[in-house]
């Protein structure tokens, strides 16, 4: 069974290889119309680093390098998210602590109330950019107070991302490492001092805002890009890709062929091959990551004015796209539906036989109904073989898988 799987793999990744292909292709094939906007250009060169660690997980994988190539999935998945809101993110949020006023939860909600009230009457007055405020959900005595994006001056229709702009001015040793603690050409004075504990403040503003990963998700909410049942699958899978970046008992073993075999030798890795299970995983993560990076590329360029862009040029690179979900449904990521296999484990341990049938089988279970297993690796490992109950019968999506 494991040549079979060997050749999935393979074929997920020469799928993979003809994205990149295309996508590199693409940039001759766009056409520009009078004006060159200078985002889109940033905002593709932000792809071409994605791709290049798309590429570095292939090799790896290729390699035999498997949690080296999930871990470093984990790094493309946060750049996906951040891109996303790049391409899509019309709103931001800021954050007030109001924790030195040490309400009660009635207290609290009578102020967001007052706040909101506050809000209408500057917007009656035209006095505020601001578009809502609440209470923000990720932390106590926050309120949220939240904006649309940057107008473009010359084309006040068209939005600048500010994620694209907080990315591109985060110091983060400038949050993180004090100067007073490393090489200085001279000591600096009280004044200078304190102007730059006013930079760290900001800086420190900036990443909890705009660009970690609790705010990214929360950004992503906001703008309706993602929902609370993607939000679960998010959390998943960074915390799966998280356990192959930071220290985690047994990550990598665990992908492993006779993975409870330890050895006294010493070398590069463990005894025994990483399974043809765990790599036909991490091909997976890189061609749907892959397709997610390059479909919001597309999109932006696609949704461009005409006077930015003419022809985005984008049919071969949407071929080549399509795949991921068409071709490899099997997997769970974060945007297409439960694959067959969820689905059937669900209506076994959940669903009333009646209501299957009356939904013509459990393949046409209500898709929001289908929670997602949080055990990736072993729920993936299940859903290659078929399996076979009193009421219903799985079938493998590998053929010849049993």
């Amino acid at each position: 069974m494991s040549e079979l799987i060997a050749a999935e793999v393979a074929r997920v990744n020469k799928a993979t290889r003809s994205m990149i292909s295309e996508y590199c292709a693409w940039g001759s094939q766009i056409q520009h119309g009078e004006t060159q906007l200078f985002t889109h250009t940033q905002l593709l060169e932000f792809v071409n680093l994605r791709i290049e660690t798309a590429d570095s997980c292939l090799l790896l994988i290729e390699n035999g390098k498997i949690a080296d190539a999930l871990g470093l999935s984990r790094s493309l998945l946060e750049n996906y998210l951040l891109f996303m809101l790049m391409c899509r993110g019309k709103k931001y949020f800021q954050l007030r602590d109001i924790s030195e006023e040490r309400l009660t939860a009635g207290q609290f909600k009578t102020r967001v109330a007052q706040e909101q009230e506050k809000l209408r009457e500057l917007q009656r007055k035209g006095e505020t950019d601001c578009i809502e405020v609440k209470r923000y959900p990720k932390a106590k005595d926050r309120l949220m107070y939240v904006f649309e994006g940057l107008k473009i001056k010359d084309d006040p229709d068209l939005i600048h991302p500010v994620h694209l702009v907080h990315f591109q001015n985060f110091h983060p040793e400038t949050m993180r490492l004090k100067d007073e603690n490393y090489f200085q050409y001279y000591q600096n004075d009280k004044e200078t001092k304190k102007a730059i504990q006013g930079h760290v403040d900001a800086e420190a503003r900036r990443y909890k805002q705009y660009l970690s990963y609790e705010a990214l998700l929360h950004s992503l909410e906001i703008n309706g890009i993602i929902d609370t049942y993607t939000d679960a699958r998010i959390q998943a899978h960074y915390t799966f890709l998280g356990k192959f970046i930071h220290p985690t008992h047994d990550a990598a073993r665990n992908l492993h062929n006779q993975s409870n075999w330890h050895s006294e030798r010493t070398g590069i890795g463990l005894d025994h091959p990483y399974s043809e299970t765990s790599k036909l995983l991490a091909s997976l993560y890189v061609s749907y990551l892959t397709a997610g990076l390059l479909d919001e590329a597309a999109t932006l360029i696609e949704s461009a004015p005409d006077k930015y862009i003419s022809n985005a040029g984008t049919a071969d690179l949407r071929e080549a796209v399509s795949c991921a979900n068409r071709d490899f449904p099997y997997f769970w990521f974060l945007f297409n539906d439960p694959p067959h296999y969820d689905r059937f484990m669900y209506c076994i341990h959940h669903v009333d036989p009646e209501d299957v049938r009356s939904w013509g089988g459990y393949s046409n279970v209500p898709v929001k109904d289908v929670p997602f297993n949080q055990h990736i690796y072993d729920n993936f490992q299940h859903s290659l073989n078929s399996a076979r109950t009193t009421l219903y019968s799985y079938q493998s999506p590998l053929p010849g898988m049993q």
